[in-house]
């Protein structure tokens, strides 16, 4: 068990300084090649971990064509896992091109719904951002501040996460890139919940994902799920809309679309547990309608498999 341990350790700290690496090295070459010498670089970056782990690669269709069953042709099916295979490691890039190409950026992207944000933004509650691990959904930050509408990202701390040389550096040059500047991050903790009520009593923005592993089960995908539960418990207490943003890339600069969806809708019972149900389900349903835009912008399919197998065995526990 030490030995299996030890071995963990010693593959995220690889992956976490290999990740440092990519980050600076792109850093480098953003100054010096076109956009288009650096995508080239990334995808095939991505190829190369799709068609040199061929068990994974299986594996992957496999669970992708499990979690899209609407999808019958299986080259689309193995065009999206190619493009899972370059989707985290693509969100270092994102940052490299909004810091070279700002005010480009901004001046090209298509903004569709911000009329939303801002209806809910009015109701004085405070709003919470919904974003998946989709996209360029790193930027999301950037983009509202840009915009002159901040919020502030709750985020696992470094330290707590198993890459936290690479997770420190992405945060902190995401903070550079645009941020809320009274309240840049909530770092996910102990008093994390007393700091993001003080904020939302005050009308303020909050950032918060759903898709990472938590103990709420909830349908993801087809199959029941075990993820984190928290934004619907914030909500359950603040009354604060939750408004689903989708941050999508193009096959050029011009091609990004910020994607903002109507303030999440639900009626609310008066019991806490049956409550929480209720929204996580609609805050799940637009999740999903936020990754079918593009399955292959996806990071975390890898994640799903284990998110419905911590779900099956917390029911075990309860039947």
């Amino acid at each position: 068990m030490d030995e299996m341990t030890g071995a963990r350790k010693l593959f995220f700290k690889t992956v976490d300084y290999t990740l440092v690496g990519i980050f600076n090295f792109t850093k480098i070459i953003s100054r010096i090649f076109p956009l288009s010498v650096i995508y080239g670089f990334f995808n095939l970056l991505g190829y190369a971990i799709f068609y040199g782990r061929p068990r994974m690669r299986e594996g992957l269709l496999l669970k992708l064509s499990d979690a899209l069953p609407e999808i019958n042709d299986r080259r689309e099916i193995a065009r999206i896992g190619r493009e899972v295979c370059t989707a985290y490691i693509m969100s270092i890039m994102d940052y490299f091109v909004f810091w070279k190409y700002g005010e480009r950026y901004m001046g090209e992207m298509r903004i569709e719904g911000l009329e939303y944000f801002d209806r809910a933004d009015k109701q004085g509650k405070g709003v919470f951002v919904l974003a998946a691990h989709h996209g360029a959904a790193v930027l999301i930050h950037a983009i509202m501040a840009r915009l002159g509408r901040p919020y502030t990202p709750i985020l696992w701390h470094p330290d707590s996460t198993p890459l936290p040389r690479f997770v420190t550096t992405m945060a902190l040059f995401g903070q550079s890139l645009g941020c809320d500047p009274e309240q840049p991050v909530f770092w996910a903790g102990q008093d994390t919940i007393k700091k993001v009520r003080e904020h939302l009593a005050k009308g303020k923005r909050v950032g918060l994902t759903f898709d990472v592993e938590g103990s709420h089960v909830v349908d993801f995908f087809g199959r029941p799920a075990a993820i984190a539960s928290g934004i619907a418990h914030f909500a359950y207490d603040s009354g604060a809309p939750i408004v689903p943003i989708c941050h999508l890339r193009g096959k050029r600069l011009a091609d990004r679309r910020l994607v903002i969806y109507e303030p999440l809708s639900y009626q609310l019972t008066g019991d806490r547990k049956q409550d929480i149900a209720i929204i996580m389900r609609e805050v799940v349903k637009a999740g999903e309608r936020q990754i079918r835009e593009d399955p292959g912008q996806y990071w975390s399919w890898f994640g799903l498999w284990a998110w419905w197998e911590k779900a099956e065995e917390l029911m075990r526990k309860e039947s």
